[in-house]
């Protein structure tokens, strides 16, 4: 047997969700929500993150800036402090704005496959799908003109007068 053609032991399991593959617009819509999703998650991981570093070096430069004697190593640390906020400050607009493109980008996507797919795809499968209904519908219909054709045409076996008397008398 081919390796190809070899299938999966019964240990696997089958994916339990099959991504929409079978046509490339809602495959496009379909992968802009997942960049949606993604930009949203990323934004709102950074965001704590950062808050979390900024509150850091912030308590770090009131704590060395309330000092009253203050030695090169506590300078120090303050400058480094400082240019530590400037850093996660510099990160945050630097990361909100790949998250921002990534979000754009998510929600162009969805948009473009969203509306080619609903235009080309799914009109086209609307009207097959209506077409077909009206062909099973002339069938049916035409089904049922010759089944009442066929039972009209037949002999009816129709009892006649004199055998349906039945009171007693006999017709000779």
């Amino acid at each position: 047997m081919p390796r190809a053609l070899k299938t999966f032991p019964s240990k696997y399991m089958p994916p339990s969700f099959s991504i929409a593959t079978d046509n490339i617009y809602k495959f496009t819509c379909l992968f802009g929500l997942a960049l949606i999703i993604s930009a949203i998650f990323s934004v709102v991981s950074m965001y704590s993150a950062s808050l979390e570093r900024k509150v850091k070096y912030m308590e770090a430069l009131i704590l060395l800036e309330a000092k009253t004697e203050k030695n090169k190593i506590d300078e120090d640390l303050l400058e480094m402090n400082k240019k530590l906020l400037e850093v996660a400050k510099s990160n945050d607009k630097t990361g909100n704005i790949f998250a921002g493109a990534v979000l754009g980008t998510g929600i162009a996507l969805s948009i473009f496959g969203a509306f080619l797919w609903h235009g080309k795809i799914q009109l086209r499968d609307d009207k097959l799908a209506q077409l077909q209904i009206e062909k099973l519908e002339l069938e049916l219909s035409k089904l049922r003109g010759e089944l009442f054709q066929a039972s009209s045409t037949e002999p009816v076996a129709t009892v006649s007068q004199q055998e349906g008397t039945n009171d007693g008398s006999a017709v000779i």
